[in-house]
């Protein structure tokens, strides 16, 4: 007689993109784009300035990025009469993502490092678990692109500003992610350590702490996406630097060949976390799968 293999607690994520999916999809993108700027061309006397050509978008585009580089690397800027090249674009795209992902790098920790406690004291005890899960899930509803003007104003267009929002807004949706995971758990898991005399704190930190990470899979996804989000909205006002600035200033100016590749970047950069947040949170819970 066979034994039923118990059910395991959480789940793996199903919603990951493959490889051929991200290149399918991707090569799709540029033909319907090429064949909307054939259209816009035909249509409109600025169809092609609105919607350009790929061809413009990887020349023109690339090289006009070279005035985002803000020197002090070498070579001269062009507002100091460097002409536009692809080497210094080159130093633009590096020297304003290092100041982007350094921003969204140190908000997301600091989000995982408040949150995570916060969430596992919320979620210990299920009065105060309803009760704090209306008031943050009433601030997790707050628009991010309405709270980054006030960041701006209150804090100063300033890289703190800009890493505060950016925890701000993804310390809500580890809460309560980590909340509702502890909530979710099976009274055993916590109820046999009590029994062995284990401190809450050990509990905490030793069982249920490993025990929601294969539940918090997701959210911890989703909370770098909308890390990203933030920091894209809070480099976007008075902050001189990063790609948030750039993607500015192309909008002040209707550059739209470069609008278009430095929110390719924004995309890249946002894709590539995800799939590192996925990777390390799937080696820790290997033991799940």
């Amino acid at each position: 007689m066979s034994r039923k293999a118990p059910a395991r607690y959480g789940s793996g994520l199903r919603t990951r993109p493959r490889r051929r999916s991200l290149v399918i999809g991707t090569l799709a993108g540029l033909v319907v784009w090429e064949l909307l700027a054939l259209l816009a061309g035909a249509l409109t006397a600025q169809g092609d300035h609105v919607v350009p050509h790929l061809k413009v978008i990887v020349t023109e585009g690339i090289t006009g990025l070279s005035h985002f580089y803000r020197g002090g690397w070498g070579p001269a800027t062009t507002l100091q009469g460097a002409p536009d090249s692809v080497g210094l674009a080159a130093l633009a795209v590096l020297q304003n993502g290092l100041v982007t992902l350094g921003r969204f790098v140190t908000g997301y920790l600091a989000a995982l490092a408040l949150g995570l406690p916060a969430g596992l004291l919320v979620g210990a005890a299920r009065p105060v678990r309803l009760a704090a899960g209306g008031v943050a899930g009433l601030l997790r509803m707050l628009p991010l692109l309405a709270m980054a003007p006030l960041f701006t104003l209150w804090f100063g267009a300033t890289s703190g500003a800009s890493i505060g929002f950016v925890t701000f807004g993804a310390f809500w949706v580890v809460l309560l992610a980590t909340a509702n995971a502890v909530g979710n758990l099976p009274p055993h898991v916590t109820d046999y350590p009590r029994t062995l005399g284990l401190s809450r704190t050990r509990i905490s930190t030793h069982i249920v702490l490993p025990a929601i990470v294969p539940e918090l899979r997701g959210a911890l996804v989703l909370a770098a996406g909308t890390a990203w989000a933030c920091v894209l909205a809070s480099e976007l006002y008075g902050i001189q630097s990063g790609l948030g600035w750039a993607l500015n200033q192309t909008l002040v100016y209707s550059l739209v060949d470069q609008m278009v590749l430095v929110a390719g970047l924004f995309a890249g950069l946002s894709l590539a976390t995800s799939r590192l947040v996925d990777a390390v949170t799937g080696r820790l819970t290997r033991w799940n799968e």
